[in-house]
């Protein structure tokens, strides 16, 4: 009782503080809109929330000849490097109050940028009383907004399609089912003003809109993450086969049925150990994949993230649940899933599934390439600056719609190379 006492007391004297703001931050919006002119090459910033997909996302951006930033509160030290960003606001305005740091941030960023990339969290007003005036004060600076989910910022537990999800997020992440209210409240607000909103393939789960659909967003530097020379034709009776994991948290990944399989191949006699990447630097992942990794297990109760492309663009196969297909049909359908060669397992069928892929190293060889093939094409930065060029396109009004951007049929970006071929069907292994 004492704590919601202070935090309240805390909220209404940082809300008396943000008052003399909207005395200072209007007449400043019409200036900026003043100055505004016919915009070409918008100055792009991407934040405040610190995803690693930012940094790479902003370099794609920059290398396709735009102004981009990163511009973030704080870093997430224990994965990432202080060289992975660019503009910190711990490093800024110092000696200031936090949320006196974020309204001067928010103004600055007026004067320097044209586009907003955000989470659902918003940019650095949304760390604020006045989270809600965000989108509105954008609009009258004539800025655009693009908002796209990573999960904490977006997921309302009870609109949840999967209970499997629903039961991992809760082993993994229990406080965050007692914040829906407020969490459904910025998920209704940015859906209502966003100029884009992009879900991936957290869209069924409540958003009720996106502007186009792509399974993922996520793009990395395929220069960095390359191909594995070390193809090793162990079989799990000859030499040892190495199978990694890399959870953050693992109840979200399913680590307890991980680790209960390879016991099981082990007192089968099969050659197998884990290498368990929990909580390291990237680099560590990289080096590890590249080098070392036969098999990759991302996760095993729902759809796949970041870490899932780091192993296909490591060129190994790479295991994830994509069995749901009220989440995976229509990235089948109207978008380039059906390319993927993700090999899908769940708690239930990764036993079967691993001992298919420890004892079959030519299998391991085609998926691996596949999976290479398929990062190539859909998620290097050469596919960030196409879907991002696109989207900027389309809010400043030179582009119609970017619903089909990604169609099998009639989207130009999937026919200009070759389907990518794999020996799955509906990401299984067939005998």
């Amino acid at each position: 009782m004492k704590k919601k006492i202070i935090k309240s007391i805390k909220f209404f004297l940082q809300t008396l503080g943000a008052i003399p703001f909207l005395f200072v931050i209007f007449p400043l919006i019409a200036f900026v809109r003043l100055k505004n002119k016919k915009i070409i090459k918008p100055a792009l910033v991407w934040g405040s929330t610190p995803i690693i997909s930012y940094s790479y996302w902003s370099k794609a951006m920059q290398l396709a000849g735009y102004t981009s930033k990163t511009f973030t509160n704080g870093f997430y030290s224990s994965i990432n490097n202080r060289d992975d960003w660019d503009i910190i606001i711990q490093d800024k305005y110092k000696y200031l109050p936090h949320i006196f740091k974020y309204f001067l941030a928010f103004i600055e960023s007026l004067f320097r940028y044209d586009v907003f990339f955000m989470s659902f969290d918003g940019f650095f007003l949304g760390l604020t009383p006045l989270w809600r005036l965000e989108s509105q004060l954008l609009r009258m600076a004539g800025k655009k907004t693009v908002l796209m989910p990573y999960g904490s910022d977006s997921y309302v537990y009870r609109n949840i399609k999967s209970t499997a999800l629903n039961h991992a997020l809760l082993m993994s992440y229990p406080k965050a089912s007692m914040c829906q209210e407020q969490v459904a409240k910025r998920v209704a607000y940015w859906c209502t003003h966003a100029d884009v909103v992009i879900t991936g393939i957290m869209g069924p789960d409540g958003f009720g809109r996106w502007d186009t659909i792509v399974p993922s967003v996520i793009h990395l530097d395929t220069n960095i993450w390359k191909a594995s020379s070390n193809v090793v034709l162990a079989n799990g009776k000859n030499e040892t086969v190495f199978i990694a994991h890399a959870p953050n948290h693992r109840g979200f990944k399913g680590t307890e049925f991980l680790l209960d399989a390879i016991k099981k191949l082990q007192s089968e006699g099969l050659k197998v150990e884990l290498i368990l990447l929990e909580k390291m630097k990237n680099e560590v992942v990289r080096k590890t994949l590249q080098a070392k990794a036969d098999i990759l297990v991302e996760q095993l109760i729902f759809g796949h993230g970041l870490n899932a492309l780091e192993g296909m663009a490591s060129g190994i196969p790479v295991i994830s649940n994509v069995e749901d297909d009220n989440y995976i049909l229509p990235f089948k359908r109207w978008s380039y899933f059906s390319e993927c060669p993700l090999v899908s397992a769940s708690p239930e069928t990764l036993l079967d599934v691993l001992r298919k892929l420890v004892t079959r190293p030519e299998l391991r060889k085609q998926l691996g390439k596949a999976g290479r093939e398929y990062v190539e094409k859909y998620h290097g930065f050469d596919s960030a600056q196409y879907l991002f060029t696109n989207v900027i396109e389309y809010i400043y009004g030179r582009k119609d719609s970017i619903i089909n951007l990604y169609h099998p049929l009639l989207g130009e970006y999937p026919n200009r190379s070759p389907k990518i071929k794999h020996p799955l069907v509906n990401n299984r292994i067939i005998d």
